[in-house]
């Protein structure tokens, strides 16, 4: 029986090229760390972070002895955004309303909001929809991981939580990247805009900005090699092993952030990974499946997982 004929590329993938970092020219590189060096110095809450605060009382612990920090957290879970029936008073509250992965990306975007200026409605606006991206994404990588048996899924989560830092640098330091960030823009587009900017991408400089601000290696190297499913087939997959489910899970993890984020998705059954129109997905159900991580469509489809992802959705959504 002849082997079936290949799938015809998107027509936004056809010519697409993913800049690496081995590619960086000297003048590239001097500007990747002029944008980084222009974002403020870490919260300390970071690197506390990227490092772990993997349960409810070690997060409850480094929130609570920052009073700013609390009364960001406080402020957003109580805002018209989450749209709660009952108000949240206290950080453990929102912890065990909202699960420790999703207080972790509230935190995380807290932190960062407190050093960086207020930017234009533009820049707050986009740094609105990453944010939310990154906390769907941490909370979904961390219930994928749980799901799948992957060694560690608060790691995963948090890798996935740390993804966007590099869009947080784009957005506050180059001028017009903020409308990349727009209801329906996907994937492809964005990185196609970010390195006709700056001849670099997201993961270039999330990774960048990682470093410089001292977080864990692994973290660094998730965000450097994070779109290596987004262009690579599964055969040419260079990870192996945890490694690359890790990889490929982050990654999956980040395109139903961007779908909840930039496209109101609230319903993880809705994503069709077999959807060759699709450019962000186009090489991933076939990298899930490279990865041992088959049964991935058909958990997206289950019940009760389905109810437990769409609760975290339904709350990003509201």
């Amino acid at each position: 029986m002849a082997d079936p004929s290949p799938r015809p590329l998107p027509a936004e993938l056809e010519g697409f090229h993913l800049i690496m970092h081995g590619e960086l020219t000297p003048e590239v590189s001097e500007n990747i760390d002029a944008i980084c060096t222009r974002m403020p110095e870490p919260h300390p809450v970071q690197r506390q972070l990227a490092s772990g605060l993997d349960t409810p009382d070690s997060l409850m612990e480094a929130v609570v002895s920052d009073a700013g920090l609390t009364a960001r957290i406080l402020s957003t879970v109580n805002s018209a955004a989450f749209s709660l029936a009952f108000p949240i008073t206290s950080v453990r509250h929102a912890i065990t309303y909202l699960g420790v992965s999703v207080v972790k990306g509230l935190v995380a975007q807290s932190a960062v909001a407190e050093q960086l200026d207020e930017g234009s409605p533009e820049q707050q606006a986009a740094l609105g929809r990453i944010w939310k991206s990154a906390c769907t994404a941490s909370a979904l990588a961390q219930m994928l991981g749980q799901e799948l048996g992957v060694k560690r899924p608060s790691v995963l989560a948090t890798k996935a939580l740390f993804f966007n830092l590099g869009d947080v640098a784009l957005v506050t330091s180059v001028e017009g990247l903020p409308a990349v960030y727009s209801d329906g823009v996907n994937i492809v587009a964005r990185v196609t805009a970010q390195q006709n900017a700056c001849s670099a991408n997201t993961a270039i400089i999330g990774a960048s900005l990682a470093r410089l601000w001292h977080l864990p290696d692994d973290i660094v190297n998730a965000i450097e090699f994070g779109f290596i499913p987004l262009v690579t087939p599964a055969a040419e997959h260079s990870m192996t092993g945890g490694e690359r489910q890790e990889n490929v899970l982050m990654y999956l993890a980040g395109r139903l952030g961007d779908r909840v984020s930039y496209r109101g998705l609230r319903d993880v059954a809705e994503l069709n990974l077999t959807d060759s129109q699709e450019p962000g997905l186009f090489y991933l159900a076939e990298n899930l499946s490279g990865a041992g991580l088959g049964r991935v469509p058909a958990l997206l489809q289950e019940p009760a997982f389905r109810r437990k992802a769409n609760r975290v959705l339904a709350a990003l959504n509201a």
